[in-house]
C-alpha cells in the first residue's frame, strides 16, 4: 500500500473529525494486513461513514475494495471502485484488485496505453510494477521490462529499488539476470529478505548454467543472516542449489540443520521434514 503520502490527509481528517481518525484507520489496516478481512472492512466503513473529507474517504474505499475481494465479493468490491473519486486512484484500485484476482491480461488491457508519468508521483512506482508484472505474466517481456526500469526512477527507497531489480531478473537468463540480482546486493538497505532472495536467485542461475561452485559461493555474501526467518531461508535456498547440483548429500544436511534448530518458519520445517522423509 501506499501508505507514505497518507500523513497530510489523516492530519487534514484528524482536524475535521477529531484525533481518533488516524490511530482508527492504522488500526483498520493493521486488521487487514493481519487477514483479518472481515474485521478490516467493517473498520473502513465505518471510517467512510465519518465522512471525514473526500481524501480520506477515497483511501478508506480502496481498502474496503480489497477486504471485499479477499473476502471472494467481487460485486460489492467493484461498487466500492466505483465510487472513488480520484480518478487515477480509482483506476489503480482496479489494477489491484484484477491482480489479487490473477487476471493479468485484464490488467494489461485496462492500462496497455496509460502514461504514468502523468499520475501522482506516489502512484507512478507500484502502477508500473503492477502492470509489469501483468505484462510478464501475459509472456510481454519486453512491455515489462520498460515498466519496471521506468518504476526505478518514481523511488529512493531501497527496498522498492530492490523489488523492481529482482522482478527485471527474473524476466532473463544468464548474465543478464546475475547483474540484475547484483543490483539489489549494491543497494545500501534493501532489506534482509530482499538480499536473501537476490542470493538465492543468483545461486539458481549460476546452478543452471553448470557453475556449481560459485552458485554456493553466493551464500557466502549472507553469512551475517543468522538469525530467523532468514537463516532458514538461506538453508532452504542453500538446499535447493544442492539439489540442482545433483548433491543430494549436501541438501539433505542443509534440511537436518534448519529441522533441528530453534524455532524455524513452520512452511520451512515442513517442507525440510517432507525432503527428508521422501529421501529414505
Amino acid at each position: 500500500m501506499i501508505r507514505n503520502i497518507l500523513s497530510i490527509v489523516l492530519l487534514c481528517a484528524a482536524i475535521a473529525q477529531g484525533a481518533t481518525f488516524p490511530q482508527d484507520y492504522q488500526a483498520a489496516l493493521k486488521l487487514y494486513d493481519s487477514g483479518k478481512f472481515a474485521e478490516s472492512k467493517t473498520a473502513f466503513e465505518g471510517l467512510i461513514a465519518m465522512n471525514p473529507n473526500p481524501q480520506a474517504v477515497d483511501r478508506c474505499l480502496v481498502h474496503s475494495a480489497y477486504c471485499e475481494t479477499q473476502l471472494k465479493a467481487h460485486d460489492k468490491a467493484a461498487a466500492l471502485v466505483a465510487k472513488i473519486k480520484e480518478e487515477h486512484l480509482r483506476t489503480f484500485c482496479r489494477m489491484k484488485l484484477l491482480t489479487m484476482q490473477s487476471k493479468y491480461a485484464e490488467v494489461v488491457a485496462l492500462v496497455k496505453d496509460e502514461d504514468f508519468s502523468l499520475w501522482p508521483d506516489a502512484l507512478s512506482f507500484e502502477a508500473l510494477m503492477i502492470r509489469g508484472e501483468a505484462s510478464g505474466r501475459v509472456r510481454d517481456a519486453v512491455a515489462a521490462e520498460k515498466d519496471f526500469r521506468a518504476a526505478l526512477g518514481y523511488t529512493i527507497n531501497d527496498y522498492k529499488k530492490a523489488t523492481a531489480h529482482l522482478r527485471l531478473g527474473g524476466l532473463f537468463k544468464g548474465q543478464q539476470a546475475l547483474e540484475c540480482f547484483d543490483e539489489v546486493m549494491k543497494l545500501k538497505e534493501p532489506g534482509a529478505t530482499m538480499r536473501y532472495q537476490a542470493i538465492a536467485n543468483r545461486a539458481r542461475v549460476l546452478a543452471q548454467d553448470g557453475k556449481g561452485a560459485l552458485a554456493i559461493a553466493e551464500f557466502d555474501r549472507v553469512n551475517d543472516l543468522s538469525k530467523q526467518p532468514h537463516w532458514t531461508m538461506v538453508q532452504m535456498a542453500r538446499a535447493a542449489t544442492h539439489e540442482a547440483l545433483g548433491e543430494t548429500d549436501k541438501a539433505r544436511a542443509c534440511y537436518e540443520a534448519v529441522v533441528a534448530s530453534s524455532n524455524p518458519p513452520a512452511d520451512s520445517l515442513a517442507t525440510a521434514k517432507a525432503k527428508l522423509s521422501a529421501k529414505r
